[in-house]
């Protein structure tokens, strides 16, 4: 009976402020960039989609800076690639307007709230700037869950955005792709 008297108090304890993390740690934890693991929606009825904007192979970055800055830029991979980059028509920039959402600017966390709040300066949507984008938030496995109820679209009951923390060898690798790839572009 002792025993179990513990551990309860020893769990209560722990699961109040002695085992909660600061604001501090969670800043540490979230700085540095994100990749685009997934994007989901669940709708009313219980089924679950990507974001349709960005398709099932939707691709993004999420940054956090120490400083309390972030940027975050979401692209559906498979818009159509324009013919001449240097003079797109009108339907490739509609296009690549409607599979493209990105934002920086000021960030804050509520450790109480588990709330990571984002503050637009810049955005592509240009009614986000000057809000507070609430982002509660949860780690799993390693990943940073960005999840919650969808208040804007009565179909949708959650979203969920789940981001992939890349290593310093990862973004090596990634910068020296994506370097290839711009050189057989410019040739």
């Amino acid at each position: 009976m002792k025993n179990s008297v513990f551990i309860l108090l020893a769990l209560a304890l722990c699961s109040s402020s002695i085992c909660a993390q600061t604001e501090s740690e969670i800043r540490e934890r979230i700085v540095g960039t994100w990749k685009l693991v997934s994007t989901e929606q669940t709708m009313k009825d219980g089924t679950r989609r990507p974001y349709p904007q960005y398709g099932a192979k939707g691709k993004g970055f999420l940054m956090y800076q120490r400083d309390g800055y972030m940027c975050a830029d979401l692209v559906n991979a498979e818009r159509p690639k324009w013919v001449d980059h240097l003079h797109p028509t009108t339907e490739e920039q509609l296009a690549m307007a409607d599979g493209t959402f990105a934002y920086c600017g000021r960030y804050e966390i509520d450790v109480k709230q588990k709330q990571i709040v984002h503050l637009p300066e810049v955005a592509s949507d240009p009614g986000y700037v000057g809000s507070r984008q609430i982002r509660p938030y949860t780690f799993e496995n390693g990943r940073l869950v960005l999840s919650d109820v969808e208040k804007n679209d009565p179909t949708v009951a959650r979203w969920k955005i789940v981001w992939e923390k890349l290593s310093r060898f990862q973004r090596a690798r990634s910068n020296k792709h994506e370097g290839q790839e711009g050189d057989e572009r410019a040739r």
